[in-house]
């Protein structure tokens, strides 16, 4: 209730305050949507541009603090939070360790910041293969797929909290998502480049080795990835160059039209060499992905059977919605290679909300709060494209708000050799 009723308001946020460095100014739909409801800049990458706006805007706040004097906060970079600090039954106050780039284990100097408030927004667990990891402990399962989770998203946030107390749920519930990319250049790196879902929103079309489609594509991420093992289980043994097993690779496939109204995404895409451009059908025919069985003539039948689903509204698959057709007209493609990967962590700390951490029995404990993937219980078992970003926001809000409130507070309760 929290996340809709304030995802509005935090839009309305976001492009007041971020006005000058973030424009949101695309609405597309992703898997599992009925409606387009997903906001975007035009210039880039929704993530990266919103975090771009708001560290210029801390920036800014900093070289120029409001009143005056000393910049309000300071920014530890290559800092590691190692403890959270008691204050008896509370949090007071967080232990660090300075590290370098080279050597991220070894501190080269420790030290402790203290305060009434401490907010993890440390993300998720969905890149840690050691054997102590949540993922290990959790869903071992898993850790044959890579991860589009960078190195750092090892569940530090749920280790503090979790020594302190805390309580988490569902940390069983990891998200798999259909469509992080393939890099023949790079096939054993446990780290790729995830395909936003936005491809798919604005017409993508994903495709086994027999040059057919399979699946709603704007199904639901736990759908599509379920698709996708599904042909595996029938589909023969298939080695790649470099020796990696082939079933669970699968063609992302998108017409010109779909690729313009994505173009910062297939820009960056081709530009890591993840998609490739196919000025025709006859040129789309002969990737090296495809088995014997496709042909120029294949594939037009193919698309030209999408097409005539697009026209009804409807395909064997239960899609509905059919962006930026006809697919059968002569290129250009993009096509690149796909796979499923862990991708994001329903389950984490349990939160009220207000965005208190809570301990087992659902007392709050004080001077805690969580934002983000470290929190769980929130989405379900599967979460939606779009909704990560908005938790953030939103709950970063409540909590800001719940803080600048607390500390007005305490100001007004203390004498002037308190403050």
């Amino acid at each position: 209730r929290v996340l809709t009723e304030g995802s509005v308001d935090s839009l309305a946020w976001l492009r007041g305050r971020l006005a000058e460095n973030l424009n949101l100014d695309l609405v597309g739909q992703m898997g599992g949507h009925s409606k387009a409801r997903t906001h975007r800049p035009s210039s880039g990458l929704a993530g990266s541009a919103m975090i771009f706006a708001i560290q210029k805007q801390v920036e800014k706040y900093m070289a120029a603090p409001p009143g005056g004097g000393k910049a309000p906060f300071e920014l530890l970079k290559w800092t590691r939070a190692t403890k959270l600090v008691a204050a008896g039954d509370a949090v007071g106050g967080v232990e660090y360790a300075v590290v370098t780039a080279k050597d991220q284990l070894t501190p080269v100097r420790t030290g402790v910041v203290r305060g009434h408030n401490v907010l993890l927004a440390t993300g998720g667990y969905a890149s840690d293969y050691t054997p102590d990891s949540l993922l290990m402990k959790h869903r071992p399962d898993l850790l044959k797929y890579a991860t589009t989770n960078n190195k750092g998203t090892t569940g530090d946030g749920h280790k503090l909290a979790l020594s302190f107390g805390a309580h988490a749920v569902d940390l069983d519930d990891v998200q798999v998502h259909p469509t992080g990319f393939y890099n023949p250049a790079d096939p054993s790196n446990k780290v790729k480049t995830l395909c936003a879902e936005i491809t798919r929103g604005e017409g993508a079309i994903l495709l086994h080795r027999g040059g057919r489609r399979f699946v709603n594509e704007l199904g639901g991420r736990d759908y599509v990835t379920n698709r996708m093992l599904d042909v595996a289980k029938d589909s023969p043994a298939v080695t790649e160059a470099g020796g990696e097993d082939g079933k669970l690779l699968y063609a992302l496939v998108m017409n010109g039209k779909a690729a313009a109204k994505t173009a910062k995404h297939i820009d960056l895409y081709t530009k890591k060499h993840l998609l490739a451009k196919f000025d025709s059908l006859q040129e789309l025919a002969a990737w090296s992905y495809w088995n014997t069985s496709v042909s120029p003539a294949s594939l037009r039948s193919n698309f030209s059977l999408y097409d005539l689903d697009a026209i009804k509204g409807a395909d064997e698959w239960g899609k509905e919605f059919f962006h930026n057709t006809p697919f059968s007209d002569d290129g250009p493609y993009y096509a690149g290679l796909v796979t499923p990967v862990i991708h994001y962590c329903m389950g984490g700390l349990a939160i009220s909300a207000d965005g208190s951490v809570l301990r087992e029995d659902g007392s709050a404990i004080s001077g805690l709060f969580a934002a983000g993937e470290v929190i769980g219980g929130l989405h379900g078992k599967n979460r939606l494209g779009g909704n990560a970003l908005s938790e953030c926001v939103v709950f970063g809000r409540v909590i800001g708000n719940r803080i600048a409130a607390s500390l007005g507070a305490r100001a007004h309760t203390h004498t002037p050799s308190e403050k």
